[in-house]
């Protein structure tokens, strides 16, 4: 069985069209299947700082940013996050717990739509165990090994971890033939079914 990782954060819009794009993937290749490796975008000590406004925007055609661009070829609206952003550590820690598991899929599934759907903070344990009941998980046993910090060291943290192991986007997407990362459905769909058939252009 092909398993193909992608290396995502819950707090990554691309991420979340990453999502809608494995789930496409799996619909059209069923033997396929994803390894979610966590790499936290906003570790302790990194301050996300947005570029400043154009001062020239008002006078300007409006330009779509490629994150727009993306959404628009994927039939994709993101929802508005209202709230600031969630630091994600315990959240991926917890993904660790559910692959273990063999619920990783439902516990993305739950975190993600609480993240980005109901606009809930997943930084918060309270939620996190939610997530957790949700996606059928063992309460107890998740909070455990939250407690103990079991997997933190699986998370691989930005910026110099994280580009020290060739991530510098996410999603990225671990193909053998070649890593990608935000790309449209159209070229995870090439290199998935050359992935699946076993198959790589020559070179």
């Amino acid at each position: 069985m092909p398993v193909l990782s992608v290396a995502h954060d819950v707090i990554c819009p691309w991420c979340w069209v990453g999502r809608h794009q494995a789930k496409r993937l799996k619909q059209e290749f069923p033997t396929i299947e994803f390894n979610w490796l966590g790499f936290e975008l906003l570790p302790e000590g990194l301050t996300y700082t947005p570029p400043p406004p154009d001062p020239d925007a008002d006078k300007k055609p409006p330009v779509p940013t490629r994150l727009e661009l993306l959404l628009a070829a994927e039939g994709l609206t993101l929802p508005k996050k209202r709230g600031p952003l969630s630091n994600s550590r315990l959240a991926l820690e917890g993904a660790e717990f559910a692959k273990e598991q063999g619920l990783i899929e439902p516990y993305l599934d739950a975190l993600y739509h609480a993240y980005w759907e109901e606009d809930r903070d997943i930084a918060d344990r309270s939620i996190l165990r939610e997530i957790a009941r949700r996606a059928d998980l063992d309460g107890v046993a998740f909070e455990r090994c939250l407690n103990e910090r079991r997997y933190r060291d699986r998370i691989v943290e930005f910026d110099a971890p994280a580009h020290r192991v060739g991530i510098w986007n996410v999603p990225t997407w671990m193909f053998p033939e070649k890593w990608v990362a935000e790309q449209p459905y159209t070229v995870l769909r090439g290199l998935a079914a050359r992935f699946v058939a076993g198959t790589t252009p020559s070179r």
